[in-house]
């Protein structure tokens, strides 16, 4: 079961303020000049302790600081609203869809949706808060869980591309009650045409159906020249199909599918 604890406080903020640089350039130059060591130690762990905490004070002084806490706080009642109603369904859809119970159990650092802001940082932490959220909830908790699950997997492109096809893909098209979820990285979707075939069938898809996504995605391929994967790829969990691609996703060929411009 994915469970998500949602917090933040002005310390946690500030921390992820400077973390992300997520401040007027000139003032954040300030600080920069001012406690360096700091400023370096924050934007390598957001919540290390080797750091002066006169950066984080006088960070909360400024006007831009107090209204980014103010819209944290707001954003923090609407999400953990949000995820408390949804949780129960999306935990199913996640039990279904990995086919296996994982426990997870997360802190979510939430910040003002004016800072865009959508960051696993390890520990089971993420940092959330986005402006897209606010126009539509599911965006919040797609993403919400898109960053929980990089603190199951491994972190590389291959797993990346998995955890987008559960969360920015499937769980969006379930929660929105669409055909088509959200939309990749750049930087990988080089390895969601390589695994596409594969993904395909590890959701048990019928041909017809996999026909029409291919009309969605712009990836086309020969099904039938994957079809001998099908009774194995249809019955493995999520960790024994992790497994499988890293020893197969490398014999796919461009010849036999490829990106539609």
């Amino acid at each position: 079961m994915l469970d998500i604890k949602f917090q933040i406080d002005k310390d946690s903020l500030a921390r992820i303020v400077i973390s992300t640089s997520r401040m007027p350039t000139e003032y954040a130059d300030c600080l920069w000049d001012k406690y360096r060591s700091s400023y370096q130690q924050l934007q390598r762990d957001a919540f290390s302790n080797k750091i002066d905490n006169e950066i984080l004070k006088e960070l909360q002084s400024q006007a831009f600081f107090e209204k980014y806490y103010i819209e944290a706080k707001d954003n923090l009642k609407r999400v953990e609203s949000a995820w408390k109603e949804n949780k129960d369904k999306i935990n199913k859809f996640l039990k279904d869809i990995l086919r296996k119970e994982i426990s997870l159990k997360m802190t979510a650092y939430i910040c003002s949706p004016n800072m865009k802001m959508g960051k696993n940082i390890k520990n089971n932490c993420f940092i959330w808060g986005h402006m897209d959220g606010l126009d539509n909830e599911n965006y919040d908790l797609v993403y919400m869980v898109h960053e929980s699950l990089h603190s199951y997997f491994e972190w590389n492109n291959l797993t990346h591309a998995i955890i987008e096809n559960i969360t920015d893909v499937e769980l969006a098209k379930y929660l929105n009650n669409s055909k088509s979820g959200y939309v990749y990285h750049d930087f990988t979707q080089d390895m969601h045409v390589r695994i596409y075939p594969f993904w395909n069938l590890y959701l048990n898809k019928p041909v017809e159906d996999i026909k029409e996504d291919m009309k969605i995605t712009h990836i086309k391929y020969d099904v039938k020249k994957f079809e001998r994967y099908r009774s194995a790829l249809s019955t493995m969990n999520i960790d024994a199909f992790v497994e499988f691609l890293k020893n197969n996703v490398d014999n796919v060929k461009y010849d036999v599918m490829y990106k539609i411009k």
